[in-house]
């Protein structure tokens, strides 16, 4: 017989933490599925525009990749949100859940104001960067497109917020998962044609996206209704302005880490079709890996604001930077291994294999801490930390990586003097972000 006093004891250190481990698990696990499937949308409408020639590939990149920068930015803004509507939910506030439903559009109506004219107007200034003029006007209908495309998206960037801080991720794999099959039928109708009609082009590869990304959002807003999370209060002024001090610095991070990777593109094209090869195949092993940082990261914010709202920052601490430590030896692991068999089948030319399977290596040097940083950065934003992660990302990912990576170049380390700069730049931003995470850490009780 189980004695009575010990059923209803508090659980043991080591079961707490299991627990805790659990909880992380559950919501990072279906966080890093979405990533992935976000990345086989991209990847779809890549390979579907390849089709039109290098042209209309080149044209689709350039309008995609400049609105990634753009919706990068807004949905770190909007990802302000989460810490505020993670604590209110834990403490059954519902009169802060409604002004923060409030905020959170209101956010998103004033990040649409900017970011949509912005996307749409493209063509008329991305020339100044020397980009020919024939391939914006070629890509001009698609990146308008798009470009409407961030008014839904932004409303998939609230709502998956506020499900996510209620711990429901499951609900969002399930719609995000739609949405694949549906936008590769649409891109091939929009683009090709049925019957008649020629169809759109390149162009239909944005019309795609916009019809996927409103019923997206509309499926996420009535999974939310059927949640009970809906009604709001316009009477929160004071919530948007502390969702953007905590969302601001959450963008400019992403922006960074986004955009040292997408001039590392660019620059690695200087050192000719080798390196430009084997540095597109690591980018890509990145992304993958990197899926599931940021299904950590995202887990880490809500676990610990849920916890700190119920006074107990440690178990966050513990599991989290477990996890992070697990996840990084792995993945430095799995590619090590992978870095020369990979390199080889994809690669016949010997001399590409070779310089892949170094920056596969590279990758995986770096990997060791990626997690563990971004776990560290998630939790810090569950504590309303996240000016500092700012500066320390900016610090890493440009201050060390851009100066490294001209003076490696210069000396003739070409493509793999660039991927050291990459690697040692994140290995700062980590440890940086790793040793400020101490700071807010409870000492254990004696």
């Amino acid at each position: 017989m189980i004695d009575t006093a010990l059923a209803g004891a508090p659980p043991r250190p080591t079961s707490a933490l299991r627990a805790e481990t659990g909880a992380f698990l559950r919501l990072a696990g279906p966080m890093t599925l979405v990533a992935l499937v976000n990345m086989a949308m991209s990847v779809t409408d890549t390979l579907m525009a390849a089709r039109f020639g290098p042209a209309g590939l080149a044209a689709v990149a350039v309008g995609s990749d400049f609105y990634s920068i753009v919706f990068v930015f807004s949905a770190g803004c909007i990802g302000g949100l989460a810490p505020l509507y993670a604590a209110a939910a834990e403490a059954q506030d519902e009169t802060s859940l409604r002004r923060l439903r409030a905020a959170g559009w209101m956010l998103a109506v004033l990040l649409a104001f900017v970011a949509v004219p912005l996307v749409w107007a493209a063509p008329d200034y991305l020339c100044w960067l020397r980009i020919p003029e024939a391939l914006l006007e070629d890509g001009r209908g698609y990146t308008q497109a798009i470009a409407a495309t961030l008014v839904p998206m932004l409303c998939v960037a609230v709502l998956r917020n506020r499900l996510m801080a209620l711990e429901r991720p499951g609900l969002i794999v399930r719609v995000t998962a739609c949405a694949v099959p549906a936008n590769a039928a649409l891109n091939w109708l929009l683009m090709h044609g049925a019957g008649g009609w020629d169809g759109l082009g390149i162009t239909g590869l944005g019309v795609s996206s916009l019809i996927v990304a409103t019923g997206t959002a509309a499926a996420l807003g009535l999974v939310c209704q059927r949640a009970g999370d809906r009604r709001g209060d316009i009477r929160a002024i004071a919530e948007l302005r502390e969702a953007l001090r905590l969302g601001l610095p959450i963008g400019f991070t992403m922006l960074a880490e986004l955009g040292v990777f997408l001039g590392a593109t660019l620059f690695a094209a200087r050192f000719g079709v080798e390196a430009a090869a084997a540095h597109a195949l690591t980018i890509r092993l990145a992304g993958l890996v990197y899926a599931v940082s940021i299904g950590l990261q995202q887990a880490a914010t809500v676990r610990m604001a849920r916890k700190a709202e119920a006074g107990d920052r440690q178990l966050p601490f513990s599991a989290g930077t477990r996890l992070g430590l697990a996840a990084g030896v792995a993945h430095a692991s799995i590619l090590a291994a992978l870095a020369f068999p990979l390199a080889n089948a994809v690669f016949d030319d010997p001399a590409t294999a070779a310089i892949a399977t170094g920056l596969i290596l590279l990758l995986a040097l770096s990997e060791l801490l990626v997690p563990l940083g971004a776990v560290a950065a998630g939790l810090m934003r569950g504590l309303k930390d996240t000016r500092m992660p700012m500066v320390f990302s900016l610090l890493g990912n440009w201050g060390v990586t851009l100066p490294l990576a001209l003076l490696l170049t210069a000396v003739g380390l070409g493509v793999t003097g660039l991927w050291i700069a990459l690697a040692a730049g994140t290995l700062v931003a980590c440890v940086l972000t790793t040793l400020r995470l101490r700071r807010h850490r409870v000492p254990q009780p004696a």
